[in-house]
Protein backbone atom coordinates (compact mmCIF):
# COMPACT_ATOMS: atom_id res chain seq x y z
CA UNK A 1 0.00 0.00 0.00
CA UNK A 2 1.32 3.44 -0.97
CA UNK A 3 0.34 6.27 1.35
CA UNK A 4 0.15 9.67 -0.32
CA UNK A 5 1.71 12.04 2.20
CA UNK A 6 1.09 15.77 2.28
CA UNK A 7 4.87 16.22 2.69
CA UNK A 8 5.27 15.11 -0.94
CA UNK A 9 3.48 18.20 -2.23
CA UNK A 10 5.33 20.40 0.24
CA UNK A 11 8.64 19.03 -1.03
CA UNK A 12 7.67 19.72 -4.62
CA UNK A 13 6.85 23.32 -3.77
CA UNK A 14 10.26 23.99 -2.19
CA UNK A 15 12.64 25.02 -4.96
CA UNK A 16 15.50 25.99 -2.66
CA UNK A 17 18.43 23.98 -1.33
CA UNK A 18 16.89 21.61 1.22
CA UNK A 19 18.06 20.11 4.49
CA UNK A 20 15.76 17.12 5.13
CA UNK A 21 16.06 15.62 8.60
CA UNK A 22 14.30 13.29 11.01
CA UNK A 23 14.88 9.98 12.72
CA UNK A 24 15.39 6.82 10.70
CA UNK A 25 12.49 5.02 9.01
CA UNK A 26 10.18 8.01 8.75
CA UNK A 27 10.30 7.93 4.95
CA UNK A 28 12.75 10.79 4.27
CA UNK A 29 14.65 9.06 1.46
CA UNK A 30 11.46 7.59 -0.02
CA UNK A 31 9.82 11.01 -0.22
CA UNK A 32 12.83 12.66 -1.84
CA UNK A 33 13.48 9.77 -4.25
CA UNK A 34 9.90 9.46 -5.42
CA UNK A 35 8.47 12.96 -5.30
CA UNK A 36 11.34 15.22 -6.35
CA UNK A 37 12.87 15.27 -9.79
CA UNK A 38 16.60 14.78 -9.21
CA UNK A 39 19.57 14.19 -11.48
CA UNK A 40 21.99 12.39 -9.13
CA UNK A 41 21.33 10.59 -5.86
CA UNK A 42 24.23 9.63 -3.58
CA UNK A 43 24.17 7.57 -0.38
CA UNK A 44 26.96 7.76 2.21
CA UNK A 45 27.62 4.53 4.14
CA UNK A 46 28.84 4.44 7.73
CA UNK A 47 32.41 3.81 6.56
CA UNK A 48 32.12 6.98 4.40
CA UNK A 49 31.91 4.97 1.19
CA UNK A 50 29.84 6.94 -1.33
CA UNK A 51 27.37 5.04 -3.49
CA UNK A 52 25.75 6.35 -6.64
CA UNK A 53 22.13 5.49 -7.40
CA UNK A 54 23.34 2.53 -9.49
CA UNK A 55 25.17 1.14 -6.45
CA UNK A 56 28.63 1.98 -7.75
CA UNK A 57 31.22 3.10 -5.18
CA UNK A 58 32.97 6.34 -6.00
CA UNK A 59 35.80 8.17 -4.30
CA UNK A 60 35.26 11.31 -2.26
CA UNK A 61 37.25 13.35 -4.80
CA UNK A 62 35.13 12.06 -7.69
CA UNK A 63 31.96 12.79 -5.74
CA UNK A 64 33.03 16.38 -5.03
CA UNK A 65 33.91 16.94 -8.70
CA UNK A 66 30.50 15.61 -9.78
CA UNK A 67 28.77 17.74 -7.18
CA UNK A 68 30.46 20.95 -8.31
CA UNK A 69 29.97 20.25 -11.99
CA UNK A 70 26.33 19.26 -11.79
CA UNK A 71 25.30 22.12 -9.51
CA UNK A 72 27.05 24.58 -11.83
CA UNK A 73 24.93 23.06 -14.61
CA UNK A 74 21.80 23.77 -12.54
CA UNK A 75 21.13 20.11 -11.79
CA UNK A 76 19.48 18.69 -8.67
CA UNK A 77 21.76 16.57 -6.45
CA UNK A 78 20.70 14.53 -3.40
CA UNK A 79 23.15 13.36 -0.72
CA UNK A 80 21.61 10.91 1.75
CA UNK A 81 23.16 10.57 5.25
CA UNK A 82 25.59 13.32 4.29
CA UNK A 83 26.64 13.91 7.91
CA UNK A 84 28.90 10.85 7.60
CA UNK A 85 31.25 12.86 5.36
CA UNK A 86 32.23 15.04 8.30
CA UNK A 87 33.13 18.70 8.74
CA UNK A 88 35.24 18.89 5.58
CA UNK A 89 32.13 18.39 3.48
CA UNK A 90 30.40 21.27 5.24
CA UNK A 91 33.30 23.51 4.22
CA UNK A 92 32.96 22.29 0.62
CA UNK A 93 29.26 23.17 0.65
CA UNK A 94 30.04 26.59 2.09
CA UNK A 95 32.48 27.27 -0.75
CA UNK A 96 30.07 26.22 -3.51
CA UNK A 97 28.27 28.75 -5.67
CA UNK A 98 24.62 28.41 -4.80
CA UNK A 99 23.54 27.12 -8.19
CA UNK A 100 21.32 24.20 -9.05
CA UNK A 101 19.60 22.48 -6.17
CA UNK A 102 21.31 20.55 -3.39
CA UNK A 103 19.24 18.33 -1.11
CA UNK A 104 20.94 16.78 1.91
CA UNK A 105 19.36 14.21 4.23
CA UNK A 106 20.35 13.40 7.83
CA UNK A 107 19.14 11.09 10.60
CA UNK A 108 21.17 12.33 13.55
CA UNK A 109 20.25 14.85 16.20
CA UNK A 110 23.81 15.95 16.85
CA UNK A 111 24.57 17.02 13.30
CA UNK A 112 21.15 18.52 12.71
CA UNK A 113 21.55 20.61 15.85
CA UNK A 114 25.00 21.81 14.80
CA UNK A 115 23.93 22.56 11.24
CA UNK A 116 21.18 24.79 12.53
CA UNK A 117 23.44 26.44 15.11
CA UNK A 118 24.94 29.91 14.94
CA UNK A 119 28.48 28.63 14.24
CA UNK A 120 27.60 26.37 11.34
CA UNK A 121 29.56 27.07 8.11
CA UNK A 122 26.41 26.40 6.08
CA UNK A 123 24.00 28.41 8.21
CA UNK A 124 21.35 29.99 6.00
CA UNK A 125 22.17 27.99 2.86
CA UNK A 126 19.39 25.44 3.29
CA UNK A 127 15.68 25.50 3.88
CA UNK A 128 14.87 23.13 6.75
CA UNK A 129 12.43 20.30 6.08
CA UNK A 130 11.74 18.00 9.05
CA UNK A 131 10.09 14.64 8.27
CA UNK A 132 8.06 13.08 11.07
CA UNK A 133 5.97 9.92 11.06
CA UNK A 134 2.99 9.85 8.70
CA UNK A 135 -0.04 12.00 9.49
CA UNK A 136 -3.18 10.21 10.64
CA UNK A 137 -5.33 11.80 7.94
CA UNK A 138 -2.99 10.54 5.19
CA UNK A 139 -3.15 6.99 6.56
CA UNK A 140 -6.92 7.03 6.96
CA UNK A 141 -7.39 8.19 3.36
CA UNK A 142 -5.06 5.46 2.10
CA UNK A 143 -6.90 2.76 4.05
CA UNK A 144 -10.29 3.95 2.80
CA UNK A 145 -9.03 3.82 -0.78
CA UNK A 146 -8.11 0.13 -0.50
CA UNK A 147 -10.48 -2.81 -0.88
CA UNK A 148 -9.83 -3.87 2.71
CA UNK A 149 -12.84 -4.04 5.00
CA UNK A 150 -12.46 -2.87 8.58
CA UNK A 151 -14.80 -1.95 11.41
CA UNK A 152 -14.57 1.64 12.59
CA UNK A 153 -12.46 0.51 15.56
CA UNK A 154 -10.11 -1.50 13.33
CA UNK A 155 -9.81 1.37 10.86
CA UNK A 156 -8.54 3.82 13.45
CA UNK A 157 -6.31 1.35 15.29
CA UNK A 158 -4.71 0.24 12.01
CA UNK A 159 -4.25 3.87 10.98
CA UNK A 160 -2.46 4.63 14.24
CA UNK A 161 -0.13 1.67 13.66
CA UNK A 162 0.58 2.67 10.06
CA UNK A 163 1.74 6.15 11.03
CA UNK A 164 5.09 4.34 11.30
CA UNK A 165 6.24 3.48 7.74
CA UNK A 166 7.96 0.27 8.92
CA UNK A 167 4.53 -1.08 9.90
CA UNK A 168 2.98 -0.91 6.42
CA UNK A 169 4.19 -4.37 5.36
CA UNK A 170 2.38 -5.94 8.36
CA UNK A 171 -1.10 -4.85 7.26
CA UNK A 172 -3.41 -7.86 6.97
CA UNK A 173 -7.19 -7.74 6.62
CA UNK A 174 -7.59 -11.18 8.19
CA UNK A 175 -6.07 -10.05 11.51
CA UNK A 176 -7.29 -7.55 14.05
CA UNK A 177 -5.36 -4.32 14.44
CA UNK A 178 -4.21 -5.39 17.89
CA UNK A 179 -2.88 -8.71 16.58
CA UNK A 180 -1.05 -6.81 13.84
CA UNK A 181 0.32 -4.39 16.41
CA UNK A 182 1.42 -7.35 18.56
CA UNK A 183 3.29 -8.78 15.55
CA UNK A 184 4.97 -5.44 14.92
CA UNK A 185 5.73 -5.12 18.60
CA UNK A 186 7.35 -8.56 18.79
CA UNK A 187 9.17 -7.99 15.51
CA UNK A 188 10.67 -4.65 16.47
CA UNK A 189 11.81 -5.12 20.07
CA UNK A 190 15.40 -4.76 18.89
CA UNK A 191 14.57 -2.34 16.07
CA UNK A 192 12.92 0.44 18.06
CA UNK A 193 15.87 1.19 20.36
CA UNK A 194 18.12 1.07 17.29
CA UNK A 195 15.89 3.61 15.49
CA UNK A 196 16.09 5.92 18.47
CA UNK A 197 19.75 5.22 19.16
CA UNK A 198 20.79 6.21 15.66
CA UNK A 199 19.50 9.72 16.33
CA UNK A 200 22.09 10.12 19.05
CA UNK A 201 24.89 8.26 17.24
CA UNK A 202 27.17 11.27 17.21
CA UNK A 203 26.53 12.17 20.83
CA UNK A 204 28.66 11.00 23.75
CA UNK A 205 27.36 7.84 25.40
CA UNK A 206 26.39 9.71 28.59
CA UNK A 207 24.19 12.14 26.66
CA UNK A 208 22.55 9.30 24.72
CA UNK A 209 21.64 7.64 28.02
CA UNK A 210 19.99 10.86 29.18
CA UNK A 211 17.91 11.13 26.01
CA UNK A 212 16.79 7.51 26.28
CA UNK A 213 16.09 8.02 29.98
CA UNK A 214 13.73 10.86 29.11
CA UNK A 215 11.81 8.62 26.71
CA UNK A 216 11.56 5.91 29.34
CA UNK A 217 10.31 8.40 31.92
CA UNK A 218 7.65 9.88 29.62
CA UNK A 219 6.47 6.45 28.44
CA UNK A 220 5.69 5.39 32.00
CA UNK A 221 3.73 8.55 32.76
CA UNK A 222 6.34 10.91 34.19
CA UNK A 223 5.31 13.68 31.85
CA UNK A 224 6.28 16.94 33.57
CA UNK A 225 9.86 18.18 33.69
CA UNK A 226 10.17 17.82 37.49
CA UNK A 227 9.12 14.16 37.29
CA UNK A 228 11.48 13.54 34.38
CA UNK A 229 14.38 15.12 36.28
CA UNK A 230 13.60 12.99 39.37
CA UNK A 231 13.60 9.85 37.24
CA UNK A 232 16.95 10.72 35.62
CA UNK A 233 18.44 11.58 39.01
CA UNK A 234 17.26 8.25 40.46
CA UNK A 235 19.07 6.49 37.60
CA UNK A 236 22.20 8.60 38.26
CA UNK A 237 21.97 10.12 34.78
CA UNK A 238 22.05 13.72 36.03
CA UNK A 239 23.95 15.12 39.00
CA UNK A 240 21.09 17.06 40.63
CA UNK A 241 17.35 16.54 40.95
CA UNK A 242 16.71 19.80 39.10
CA UNK A 243 14.21 20.30 36.25
CA UNK A 244 16.44 23.00 34.72
CA UNK A 245 19.02 20.32 33.95
CA UNK A 246 16.71 18.56 31.50
CA UNK A 247 15.31 21.56 29.61
CA UNK A 248 17.87 21.54 26.78
CA UNK A 249 17.54 17.79 26.32
CA UNK A 250 13.77 18.15 26.10
CA UNK A 251 14.12 20.96 23.57
CA UNK A 252 16.46 18.88 21.41
CA UNK A 253 14.02 15.98 21.40
CA UNK A 254 11.18 18.33 20.50
CA UNK A 255 13.19 19.90 17.66
CA UNK A 256 13.71 16.44 16.20
CA UNK A 257 10.05 15.47 16.59
CA UNK A 258 10.62 12.66 19.08
CA UNK A 259 8.58 14.23 21.87
CA UNK A 260 6.06 17.04 21.97
CA UNK A 261 5.21 19.64 24.57
CA UNK A 262 1.56 20.19 25.48
CA UNK A 263 0.11 23.00 27.54
CA UNK A 264 -2.01 22.29 30.59
CA UNK A 265 -4.91 24.74 30.32
CA UNK A 266 -5.08 27.57 32.82
CA UNK A 267 -1.94 26.46 34.64
CA UNK A 268 1.70 27.43 34.37
CA UNK A 269 2.53 23.86 33.43
CA UNK A 270 3.40 21.69 30.43
CA UNK A 271 3.42 17.95 29.86
CA UNK A 272 5.51 15.93 27.40
CA UNK A 273 4.38 13.10 25.14
CA UNK A 274 6.22 10.73 22.80
CA UNK A 275 5.22 11.43 19.19
CA UNK A 276 5.48 7.87 17.85
CA UNK A 277 2.93 5.29 19.08
CA UNK A 278 5.43 2.49 18.39
CA UNK A 279 8.26 4.13 20.35
CA UNK A 280 5.83 4.96 23.15
CA UNK A 281 4.65 1.35 23.27
CA UNK A 282 8.18 -0.07 23.38
CA UNK A 283 9.47 2.10 26.21
CA UNK A 284 6.25 1.71 28.20
CA UNK A 285 6.48 -2.08 27.89
CA UNK A 286 10.20 -2.23 28.60
CA UNK A 287 9.94 -0.08 31.71
CA UNK A 288 6.94 -1.96 33.05
CA UNK A 289 7.58 -5.51 31.83
CA UNK A 290 11.30 -5.61 30.96
CA UNK A 291 10.60 -6.93 27.46
CA UNK A 292 14.08 -6.23 26.07
CA UNK A 293 15.65 -8.68 28.52
CA UNK A 294 13.36 -11.66 27.99
CA UNK A 295 11.09 -13.34 25.47
CA UNK A 296 7.40 -12.52 25.58
CA UNK A 297 4.48 -14.36 24.01
CA UNK A 298 2.04 -12.96 21.47
CA UNK A 299 -0.70 -13.11 24.11
CA UNK A 300 1.39 -11.10 26.57
CA UNK A 301 2.13 -8.56 23.83
CA UNK A 302 -1.61 -8.20 23.15
CA UNK A 303 -2.32 -7.67 26.85
CA UNK A 304 0.32 -4.93 27.02
CA UNK A 305 -1.21 -3.28 23.96
CA UNK A 306 -4.70 -3.46 25.49
CA UNK A 307 -3.37 -1.54 28.48
CA UNK A 308 -1.65 1.28 26.61
CA UNK A 309 -3.63 1.69 23.36
CA UNK A 310 -6.55 3.73 24.80
CA UNK A 311 -4.04 6.35 26.03
CA UNK A 312 -2.34 6.37 22.63
CA UNK A 313 -5.72 6.92 20.96
CA UNK A 314 -6.34 9.93 23.24
CA UNK A 315 -3.00 11.46 22.21
CA UNK A 316 -3.56 10.82 18.50
CA UNK A 317 -7.09 12.25 18.48
CA UNK A 318 -6.01 15.38 20.38
CA UNK A 319 -3.14 15.96 17.94
CA UNK A 320 -5.32 15.28 14.89
CA UNK A 321 -8.03 17.68 16.05
CA UNK A 322 -5.51 20.44 16.79
CA UNK A 323 -3.89 20.12 13.36
CA UNK A 324 -7.21 20.05 11.53
CA UNK A 325 -8.58 23.12 13.29
CA UNK A 326 -5.35 25.10 13.60
CA UNK A 327 -5.98 25.43 17.33
CA UNK A 328 -3.49 25.01 20.16
CA UNK A 329 -3.32 21.56 21.71
CA UNK A 330 -3.78 21.35 25.47
CA UNK A 331 -5.24 19.19 28.23
CA UNK A 332 -7.16 20.00 31.39
CA UNK A 333 -6.04 18.74 34.79
CA UNK A 334 -8.12 19.57 37.84
CA UNK A 335 -8.33 18.02 41.30
CA UNK A 336 -11.56 16.15 40.62
CA UNK A 337 -11.47 15.62 36.85
CA UNK A 338 -9.30 15.57 33.71
CA UNK A 339 -10.22 16.31 30.10
CA UNK A 340 -8.34 14.54 27.31
CA UNK A 341 -8.24 17.43 24.85
CA UNK A 342 -8.81 21.16 25.11
CA UNK A 343 -8.16 23.05 21.90
CA UNK A 344 -7.39 26.71 22.48
CA UNK A 345 -7.93 29.84 20.41
CA UNK A 346 -6.01 32.79 21.84
CA UNK A 347 -5.67 30.94 25.15
CA UNK A 348 -9.43 30.31 25.40
CA UNK A 349 -11.11 26.88 25.01
CA UNK A 350 -12.73 26.44 21.62
CA UNK A 351 -13.22 22.66 21.52
CA UNK A 352 -13.08 20.12 24.37
CA UNK A 353 -12.96 16.38 23.72
CA UNK A 354 -13.35 13.32 25.90
CA UNK A 355 -12.13 10.04 24.37
CA UNK A 356 -13.73 6.75 25.43
CA UNK A 357 -11.88 3.99 23.58
CA UNK A 358 -13.67 0.83 24.68
CA UNK A 359 -16.21 -1.49 23.07
CA UNK A 360 -18.92 -0.81 25.65
CA UNK A 361 -19.51 2.55 27.33
CA UNK A 362 -21.72 2.59 30.38
CA UNK A 363 -24.35 5.30 30.84
CA UNK A 364 -22.52 6.50 33.97
CA UNK A 365 -19.40 7.15 31.90
CA UNK A 366 -21.35 9.23 29.40
CA UNK A 367 -22.95 11.25 32.20
CA UNK A 368 -19.53 11.82 33.77
CA UNK A 369 -18.11 13.02 30.43
CA UNK A 370 -21.09 15.37 30.02
CA UNK A 371 -20.55 16.77 33.51
CA UNK A 372 -16.81 17.27 33.07
CA UNK A 373 -17.05 18.90 29.63
CA UNK A 374 -19.95 20.99 30.91
CA UNK A 375 -17.58 22.71 33.34
CA UNK A 376 -15.68 24.28 30.45
CA UNK A 377 -16.96 27.24 28.44
CA UNK A 378 -16.22 26.01 24.91
CA UNK A 379 -18.10 26.24 21.60
CA UNK A 380 -17.90 22.51 20.85
CA UNK A 381 -18.01 19.62 23.31
CA UNK A 382 -17.25 16.23 21.81
CA UNK A 383 -17.37 12.64 22.96
CA UNK A 384 -15.14 10.50 20.71
CA UNK A 385 -15.90 6.75 20.67
CA UNK A 386 -15.19 3.58 18.68
CA UNK A 387 -18.63 3.60 17.05
CA UNK A 388 -21.23 6.28 17.77
CA UNK A 389 -24.18 4.15 16.66
CA UNK A 390 -26.62 3.78 19.54
CA UNK A 391 -24.86 6.27 21.84
CA UNK A 392 -27.12 9.03 23.13
CA UNK A 393 -25.60 12.10 24.72
CA UNK A 394 -26.05 15.84 25.00
CA UNK A 395 -22.47 16.05 23.68
CA UNK A 396 -21.59 15.85 20.00
CA UNK A 397 -20.64 12.20 19.49
CA UNK A 398 -17.97 11.37 16.91
CA UNK A 399 -16.12 8.31 15.61
CA UNK A 400 -13.51 7.61 12.94
CA UNK A 401 -15.94 8.27 10.07
CA UNK A 402 -16.17 11.87 11.24
CA UNK A 403 -12.37 12.17 11.10
CA UNK A 404 -12.54 11.30 7.41
CA UNK A 405 -15.09 14.10 6.97
CA UNK A 406 -12.89 16.59 8.86
CA UNK A 407 -15.61 16.69 11.51
CA UNK A 408 -13.77 18.94 13.96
Amino acid sequence: MIIQRKEAEQLKERKTWLFVFGRRKTGKSFLVKNFIKWDDFFFVKRDKTILSESGESISYETFINILRRELNNNKTIVVDEFHRLGADFLDVIHALNKKGRLIVISSTLYLSKNLLGSKSPILGLFSEFPVRIIGLDDVLKALKNTNLKFTKKELLENAIILKEPIAISYLNESKTARKILAEIFLGTIKTVPALVGEIFLEEEKTLSSIYEGILRAVAQGKIVSTEIASYLFSKQLISNNDASMVQQYLKNLMDFGIIKKIEVYNKNKFIYKIGSPLINLFYYADEKYNISEREITAKEAENIIDNILPKIVEDVIREFAAKKTGLTESVIEEKDYDIDACLLKFKKPEIVIEVKWKSKIEKEEILKAEANLGKINAKKKILFVQDKKGINSSLEVMDVEDLLKNGF
